[in-house]
């Protein structure tokens, strides 16, 4: 493919003026998508609601054609589960009925990955479609519609053409519905791509709106003028009070109806257009996404106060300064969720290693699974609070992980995985690896099990959301306006008391002096093969020592109170056993004076302490009140357990006790992986 991105001698061509009577043009750009770690449920719902009868409904329609998008988890799914789709997708190929996009194979923002995984992710799935399905995609579904500059290039080396992104985007820098008539061109070092731009309208009325109300937005604009319509599959049966409409009452059929007649609606398929049409301008974009998604990136008070100046824009000046209001780019929310940030950068790191060790290809498969985006954001879905598909993310990224091929033994040392200038310490033995954050109160932040796969705290915390604020008076709620943010934000009853909120990314041994979390930093040294972090609160000085062995962590504190002490020390730990292909319930916790195990009865593989001094162990579930497709849903997280020790100090006296953590395998579970792409 040349770098124009848009076949030889196309940029630059004049375009060719309709005739005054020539119809609207309208492209349908339909995207269809199921995440990695999702519930087989799920996907076969959305399969027996959405996938099958569009594609069914369309195959009755050959005058409308169209560009359709799936994502590669998504097709390995059907591939596996369902095959009679992707039957009818290789017939409408065949036909030349539809065209197929490509994109990033398990659906990656582009954005967040290094620009060697950028490549490999789109070059696998239009392999796998010209493969399978013998297509020729020219153009790329941008997921998320993310958009950064520079991922240009990388799009224009995979061979792809053109984007889309929405309006909004090019209203932000000033160009206005009247001059959206077809691709505008932009460049990155020498690379060039076309960009079309997906017609917000449209996305609000389709399915809402008769399909009257939809033909008449069509027709109401200037002969020949192109819309894109560009958005997930999933509005046409599978989002919430969909399917009876779509299907049961017909909408979809009567819609490709409307489409059938030439004289109204054109229907053109935007590899055609791209092939044929030179652009319409240049344009640069701002890093963005759309509207929703960047304010939801905002931080809790900015995402409503932007929400309440949008909605009096909206009503009293929608011709003015609306179109230059904006929230935040999607990397807001690696700023806005420290457990976003820990994925990204650790994918990142785990990356580096792959490649540098000779890109073995089951690592690459394992670390592209774990780059699949929903669990990369949140919204007014489930997102990163989804806790099986964010372990699924973390069980793909250790098992790329474990591929790596080492020098055996034991490893401690400083490596600032998550870009924030400070160093982590990194303790590695043969069953995988701890990192601990001496800046965050010296608690570790990941407890990685390799032999089966899991990150055992991967628990998300309970962030405050505007949402929450936000329950009492839903007119304050940001997206309340718009009818399709409605229908997926019904408010549920929680039946629950008013939700409790996390200060502090949870871990484990999160230390507690007399009930008070200790936050400050420890000082750190490596000695002897073990990671020594210290500081010291009222007095008392606490120390931890951290050392791999061949099943796990050994961890001995000392407490020494210089003038003495009387009160407690708890140590705290949020786990999150890993169960593929289920959702989180209330773990299985066993306890004695001497120890505990938190697991889950089906699930692979859960954490286990033992500790030489007698104590008392407590623990309770974590939940949060989330916002999800069906509403505002209670979602289990993980489990807090605390170990805790009476202490009696005289001056001087120093208090120690020696720890155990381990990863512990389930037996009696499944090794097959429920629920993720295979």
């Amino acid at each position: 493919m040349p770098e124009s991105g848009a076949g030889s001698g196309t940029i630059g061509a004049m375009p060719e003026s309709p005739p005054t009577s020539a119809p609207t043009q309208l492209a349908l750009v339909i995207h269809f998508h199921q995440p990695v770690g999702n519930l087989d449920a799920v996907v076969a719902r959305a399969t027996d609601r959405c996938y099958r009868p569009f594609l069914r409904t369309l195959t009755e329609f050959p005058d409308v054609r169209m560009t359709l998008h799936l994502s590669g988890c998504l097709l390995e799914w059907l591939e596996s589960e369902a095959t009679d789709v992707p039957e009818m997708l290789e017939e409408l190929v065949d036909r030349d009925q539809i065209e197929l996009m490509t994109g990033g194979f398990y659906e990656p923002i582009l954005a967040a990955l290094p620009r060697v995984d950028q490549l490999g992710q789109i070059q696998r799935l239009t392999a796998h479609l010209q493969d399978r399905y013998r297509a020729q995609p020219s153009g790329l579904w941008l997921a998320e519609r993310v958009w950064e500059q520079d991922v240009v290039q990388s799009i224009s080396e995979a061979g792809a053409a053109y984007t889309v992104v929405d309006d909004t985007m090019f209203h932000s820098v000033g160009i206005s519905d009247e001059r959206l008539t077809g691709a505008y061109v932009t460049d990155h070092e020498g690379h060039t791509l076309l960009v079309y731009a997906g017609d917000r309208n449209l996305r609000y009325l389709i399915p809402y709106k008769k399909v009257g109300r939809v033909m008449e937005h069509l027709e109401s604009t200037e002969p020949g003028r192109l819309y894109v319509y560009a958005d997930d599959g999933e509005k046409f049966g599978e989002w919430p009070d969909t399917y009876e409409r779509v299907h049961g009452k017909g909408w979809l059929h009567d819609f490709f109806t409307a489409l059938s007649d030439p004289e109204s609606v054109e229907l053109v398929r935007l590899g055609d257009h791209a092939a044929t049409n030179a652009p319409v301008g240049r344009v640069y974009l701002p890093s963005s996404s759309y509207d929703e998604m960047m304010t939801w990136a905002l931080p809790t008070e900015a995402r409503l106060k932007v929400g309440a100046l949008r909605r009096s824009l909206q009503k009293d000046d929608p011709e003015g300064a609306l179109p230059f209001v904006q929230g935040a780019p999607w990397r807001a929310f690696l700023a806005k969720y420290p457990e976003v940030n820990q994925l990204q950068k650790r994918m990142q790191f785990v990356s580096n290693e792959v490649h540098r060790a000779g890109a073995d290809p089951d690592a690459i498969r394992e670390l592209y699974r774990a780059q699949c985006n929903c669990s990369y954001w949140h919204g007014s879905f489930g997102g990163v609070y989804l806790g099986f598909m964010r372990s699924a993310l973390w069980h793909h990224l250790m098992r790329a992980e474990a591929h790596v091929e080492r020098a055996g033994g034991y490893r401690v040392e400083e490596i600032d995985l998550d870009a924030d200038t400070r160093p982590e310490l990194v303790i590695e033995g043969p069953w995988g690896l701890a990192v601990a954050s001496p800046e965050r109160g010296g608690q570790l932040l990941e407890f990685d099990d390799w032999t089966i796969g899991a990150n055992l705290l991967a628990v998300m915390s309970r962030h405050r959301e505007a949402y929450h604020l936000a329950d009492e008076n839903p007119s304050d709620d940001d997206d309340e306006d718009e009818e399709e943010m409605r229908a997926i934000q019904a408010r549920t009853e929680m039946g629950r008391e008013p939700p409790t909120f996390d200060e502090q990314q949870r871990g484990a041994l999160t230390d507690h002096l007399d009930g008070r979390r200790v936050t400050q930093p420890y000082e750190h040294r490596i000695e002897d093969g073990a990671a020594i972090m210290s500081t010291q609160l009222d007095g008392t000085t606490i120390e931890k020592t951290l050392r791999p062995d061949d099943e796990g962590l050994k961890v001995n504190y000392q407490l020494t109170a210089a003038g003495g002490h009387e009160g407690s020390f708890t140590m705290e730990s949020s786990v999150l056993p890993l169960n593929l292909g289920r959702e989180v319930e209330p773990a299985k916790v066993e306890t004695r004076s001497d120890g505990w195990i938190v697991s889950q009865s089906e699930g692979e593989v859960g954490l286990a302490a033992s500790f030489d001094r007698p104590a008392e162990v407590t623990h309770e579930p974590l939940e949060t009140g989330s916002a999800t497709l069906e509403g505002l849903q209670t979602m289990h997280q993980g489990t807090s357990v605390r170990t805790t020790w009476e202490l009696r100090l005289r001056p001087g006296e120093r208090f120690e006790v020696g720890l155990h953590l381990r990863p512990v395998a389930n037996p009696d579970a499944s090794k097959t992986e429920r629920g993720v792409s295979a």
